[in-house]
């Protein structure tokens, strides 16, 4: 049985933290960073959460966790605006405990971010925060992102994100 939770503001207009939990066994888990959040909450998932739960699951995981560069909920990544990738203390607060948890649990993190217009400056300050940690992704766009789950084929597997 798959547990929920999710983490919003008071308005419901920015989402800082999921979590699913897949299932029983050995916890192992997984902290995956994107973009920002669609429509998932604490009890539905989007699409986005459905394919990054299934690759988690495919993987081994049994506990997934999601933050984002950009809290803001917006279904068409490409309406966010250059002040969407500026940091949200609370948000930065957000991904540093969301590392804080992975590191404490041994768990392994995946960046899938895609390649953005207005964040890239967010993305280096994310990947600055992460430091010496062990990253994963789906692969690489052209100007060197890691892919974003949505654009991948299915039998796609998680690989080192080599700097």
């Amino acid at each position: 049985m798959t547990s929920k939770f999710a983490v919003f503001s008071a308005c419901r207009q920015k989402r800082y933290w999921l979590r699913r939990n897949l299932g029983d066994g050995a916890a192992r888990h997984v902290l995956w960073i994107m973009m920002n959040p669609s429509r998932a909450d604490e009890s539905n998932n989007d699409p986005t959460t459905t394919m990054t739960t299934n690759i988690s699951r495919r993987h081994g995981y049994s506990v997934h966790g999601v933050v984002n560069l950009s809290a803001a909920i917006e279904a068409d990544s490409t309406r966010l605006t250059t002040s969407d990738g500026v940091a949200d203390p609370v948000n930065e607060q957000a991904i540093r405990r969301a590392v804080n948890w992975i590191r404490r649990h041994r768990g392994d993190i995946v960046i899938a971010w895609g390649a953005s217009r207005h964040l890239r400056q967010r993305e280096a300050d994310v990947l600055h925060m992460l430091g010496n940690n062990n990253l994963l992704c789906l692969g690489r766009n052209a100007n060197g992102s890691p892919r974003f789950p949505r654009a991948i084929r299915r039998d796609t597997v998680l690989r080192e994100f080599i700097r």
